[in-house]
């Protein structure tokens, strides 16, 4: 097995994004694809991540209209700079029936997914809800021996247990 990304070190980012992209790919009960063209319309988001669409089919097998999300890693805004791992529904990008299930869930919390939140933002005029990957799978994930593997499979885990909830 190969050692895990060390989320301390810069290099590792761009790691963390072939993690996350092989991971995404395995998330198998959806049918999920990175939606790159929303990347570079919201390059101003500074950090590692993905925008994701989840494409479902109805019983005729035609395509509807695909739900999207974020998913990624950064630091949190706060006095030490915490690192996190996190899911975020975007109202601009995200369906309405998708919307007000998400919008239910918020201050609930999961296995894989600490407590939901609500943001909203006047300058943006804009909402998102957010998921964090709970602490203690933050620290297993983040630990220096972890190996990529059990990276893996956190996110993987992480992204159904969210996915599930759609």
């Amino acid at each position: 097995m190969g050692k895990g990304i060390n989320l301390a070190l810069t290099k590792s980012l761009v790691e963390f994004n072939s993690l996350l992209k092989t991971a995404i790919k395995a998330v198998s009960f959806k049918k999920l694809s990175l939606a790159d063209e929303l990347a570079e319309v919201d390059s101003w988001k500074f950090q590692v991540g993905n925008y994701v669409r989840v494409q479902e089919f109805d019983e005729d097998e035609e395509e509807k209209e695909a739900a999207l999300f974020w998913i990624g890693f950064a630091w949190k805004e706060n006095d030490e700079c915490e690192p996190s791992i996190w899911l975020e529904f975007d109202a601009r990008t995200c369906r309405e029936k998708y919307w007000e299930k998400i919008n239910e869930l918020v201050g609930t919390s999961g296995k894989y997914y600490s407590e939901i939140d609500l943001e909203f933002s006047q300058v943006y005029m804009n909402a998102w809800i957010h998921f964090f990957l709970k602490e203690e799978y933050l620290k297993q994930f983040y630990d220096e021996n972890a190996d990529f593997n059990a990276q893996k499979e956190i996110l993987i885990r992480f992204i159904k247990e969210v996915l599930e909830k759609l």
